[in-house]
């Protein structure tokens, strides 16, 4: 029984010491930077018709961020349209931007600076540098362009 009672009195002295802030460390976070992101996703007919996944990706570590665009049409839906989404991402950077069906991931389109439905001379993504604070828009909507593999540095044609 005394045994008991002096377990409890050292773990008791041990949670006081603890929580009293003797022992501790003081840990001050850095706040990341972020910047926003508006995007908009145009599949040939004034909108996003399907669900997508929405990346934002860094070209060089290969960061990347992501947001669910839902925007499924069911019926008779004539023009199906999905009101721009905004989301964030790390800045200082230098992004790519792209979207893939969630029900079917052969069907992606990617910033090329090219309109939906139009044939362009490339179709290599365009990057944008962002920085901390500020607003940028992104409009998808090249069927064609060459989309990476996420969370790896980018690896398909890109330029600023």
């Amino acid at each position: 029984m005394q045994k008991r009672f002096r377990l409890f009195y050292i773990l008791l002295a041990l949670v006081l010491a603890a929580c009293s802030g003797v022992a501790s460390t003081t840990v001050t976070a850095t706040p990341l930077r972020m910047a926003t992101i508006t995007v908009t996703v145009d599949m040939g007919g004034g909108g996003a018709g399907f669900t997508s996944i929405v990346y934002a990706q860094e070209v060089h570590t290969g960061k990347t961020f992501q947001i669910v665009m839902p925007a499924s049409s069911h019926g008779g839906v004539v023009l199906p349209t999905s009101p721009p989404l905004s989301f964030s991402v790390e800045a200082p950077g230098t992004y790519v931007f792209y979207a893939v069906l969630i029900n079917e991931a052969s069907y992606h389109f990617g910033a090329t600076g090219c309109p939906a439905v139009t044939r362009c001379d490339s179709n290599d993504l365009v990057a944008l540098e962002v920085i901390p604070g500020e607003s940028y828009s992104v409009y998808i909507g090249d069927a064609s362009a060459k989309i990476p593999p996420t969370g790896v540095p980018v690896d398909v044609p890109w330029h600023k």
